[in-house]
């Protein structure tokens, strides 16, 4: 006798294959796509949450600025954000850090430290300058006083404004790619290329400013300072090498043996072990990425695995 159910139970049976192997297929998916909600959810009340705190401080009146200029050295280096809050001058000391505008230059910012009160006003200097300010301040030329400084956190808010107009771009212009694995590809193509070109246009890793140069009968030195986020090495030609951290002054000096009509300064960075593999983690972020979470799989090859 002929059993007709058999083709029935082969049928039953191949789609079970074609099942376990959906489902099999199903949590590399699924891994993708919990890791990308909790990144883009998590991002999301980052920003929430820094703008209210953001609307709370100003409606205080509170204020902040970015430092520039390496003027307050390591105390503030360039890059770093300055919050600053109302202040009355009778309240002010010898030592505070102020944000005002300068008499002689109303529109311009300066964050300095108070090193003198007298009967004419407040007198201030940057930390790694080698006079004091040539004006005195009064009530009027203050912003506020500099309760919080926030080193490297002014790099952040500056580059903010190119990675999220990149970032919707990005997203944009791959949403018109169908295949998910191509997809996913050209966006950790597109924000590894963003990255690389804000810190090309902000360089905020390594910077280096030339303070005085002075000649002596030996040669001549040069005062310099860093204005970058990570450690450097300062070599003169035919001279000495100094090693900076962010807002450090120190000095290099060039043998008379050299061509006193010029010289010439280079930098490099100076990290030790482990910074250099921190550093390089995070440069392979890109590649952890891929290898971690991994690329959506297109419909043929779950069906093939």
């Amino acid at each position: 006798m002929t059993d007709t159910r058999q083709p029935e139970a082969t049928t039953v049976v191949s789609a079970g294959v074609v099942a376990d192997i959906r489902i099999g297929a199903t949590p590399r998916r699924r891994r993708a796509r919990v890791v990308q909600t909790v990144a883009i959810w998590t991002g999301a009340a980052l920003a929430t949450a820094l703008v209210v705190l953001a609307l709370v401080f100003r409606s205080g009146g509170g204020q902040w600025f970015i430092v520039e200029t390496p003027s307050m050295g390591q105390a503030a280096p360039v890059g770093t954000l300055v919050l600053t809050t109302p202040v009355t001058a009778s309240d002010l000391r010898v030592g505070d850090v102020i944000t005002f505008h300068p008499p002689t230059e109303p529109k311009a910012v300066y964050t300095h430290r108070i090193v003198d009160i007298t009967a004419r006003g407040i007198v201030t200097r940057g930390d790694i300058n080698g006079a004091t300010d040539p004006w005195a301040l009064s009530q009027k030329d203050l912003v506020g006083e500099a309760t919080t400084i926030l080193p490297r956190l002014g790099w952040l808010i500056r580059a903010l404004p190119i990675l999220l107009v990149g970032s919707v771009f990005v997203m944009l212009l791959t949403h018109l790619i169908r295949n998910p694995a191509r997809r996913q590809s050209y966006r950790i193509l597109g924000f590894s290329m963003l990255a690389s070109l804000t810190v090309y246009v902000l360089r905020p890793f390594v910077g280096l400013i030339v303070l005085t140069t002075t000649p002596h009968a030996h040669g001549a030195s040069a005062q310099v300072v860093s204005t970058g986020l990570l450690p450097i090495s300062v070599s003169a030609k035919h001279g000495t090498t100094v090693d900076l951290v962010a807002g450090q002054v120190g000095t290099v000096t060039v043998n008379s043996g050299a061509d006193m009509g010029r010289y010439s300064l280079s930098s490099a960075l100076h990290l030790t072990l482990p910074e250099w593999i921190l550093f390089g983690a995070i440069c392979a972020i890109p590649l952890l990425w891929t290898f971690v979470v991994g690329l959506p799989g297109t419909p043929d090859e779950e069906e093939e695995e």
